[in-house]
């Protein structure tokens, strides 16, 4: 399965990732939300790398790899040609390759953009479109 044959309903950055490793309830909420309408998530391999970079205790880490695989889920690669495309983002998220594939992966997709830094999130991205994840689990 490729996104290209399923509905992209929204996509995490990597600050969304790492709230998701953590055990924070909030991202898996809305993951069994978004799936139960029969639609996906978005998982950015730049944001997933990034998160996997910031996370240093195994139980997290072991967390972003069941993530990567679970139904409902859909890992957006990024091939040379997505490459290129997405390269137009970086200046707007100030260098951070992480959130520039993530924007440009929304945008794509035409999804909402999770995230636990809204005011992160460049303009590009409607503010309708952007759904704060909080910082702390409920």
């Amino acid at each position: 399965m490729s996104a290209d044959d399923v509905e992209i309903r929204a996509v995490l950055d990597a600050s969304a990732v790492l709230s998701y490793s953590r055990g924070h309830v909030h991202v898996g909420e809305l993951l069994v939300d978004i799936a139960d309408e029969g639609a996906y998530v978005g998982l950015p391999t730049v944001a997933l790398l990034e998160a996997y970079a910031q996370t240093s205790d195994r139980p997290a880490a072991a967390r972003l790899g069941v993530l990567a695989t679970l139904p409902g889920v859909a890992v957006l690669p990024l091939t040379a040609p997505d490459a290129a495309q997405a390269a137009t983002t970086v200046c707007l998220t100030k260098g951070d390759l992480a959130r520039a594939h993530a924007v440009w992966a929304a945008l794509e997709h035409d999804a909402y953009y999770l995230t636990c830094e809204p005011h992160l999130v460049p303009a590009l991205i409607a503010p309708e479109l952007i759904h704060p994840i909080p910082v702390n689990d409920a």
